[in-house]
């Protein structure tokens, strides 16, 4: 057959949809949940006895963290344990559960509220526990949702593993792109 090039021609692959097929994963990470923040006022007040106390958001339903370092009076470290209805580049303010006076607050600049970092299609999500968990994860099309006692050693969406952009909630986890 004139100009017919047989090696530049796959049954199933034209155009723009072989461009990244999704066979199999090339590569995993282990992830947990985690946000990117910078500690735009780490408040006053606080003592070294206060590391490892958990501060709520005020006006943020739903945000809390651990502090995990205090430097002089202020909180310096901190890891957040949900972001709640916080968004990107949003100030969060969080004050200690049990109220102890004024000064205790620091302000959270959040940078990132993203932790998978998958090009164009997000990952697939898998189950590294020994123990079945919820699972939750933001979709490529923004949908939130939490998938409910995802067995161990399973892919969130089983034998429909679902790509996600970001998790949001799960512990000993892996992002298979």
């Amino acid at each position: 057959m004139a100009g017919f090039n047989e090696f530049n021609e796959r049954p199933g692959l034209e155009g723009n949809t072989a461009a990244q097929p999704r066979v199999f994963g090339h590569d995993a990470i282990a992830t947990t949940p985690y946000w990117n923040f910078t500690i735009k006022q780490g408040g006053s007040g606080y003592a070294a006895g206060d590391v490892g106390d958990t501060l709520t958001g005020v006006g943020n339903v739903g945000v809390s963290g651990n502090i995990t370092a205090v430097t002089g009076d202020a909180v310096t470290g901190f890891t957040f344990l949900s972001k709640g209805n916080a968004k990107v580049g949003e100030t969060i303010i969080l004050s200690p559960a049990t109220s102890l006076g004024d000064g205790f607050q620091v302000v959270i600049s959040a940078d990132s509220l993203s932790n998978l970092t998958a090009d164009s299609r997000g990952a697939m999500i898998y189950n590294n526990s020994t123990l079945a968990q919820d699972i939750g994860i933001l979709t490529e099309a923004g949908t939130s949702v939490i998938f409910k006692s995802v067995p161990a050693t399973e892919y969130v969406g089983y034998t429909h593993p679902i790509l996600a952009i970001e998790l949001t909630s799960g512990t000993d986890i892996l992002a298979v792109y």
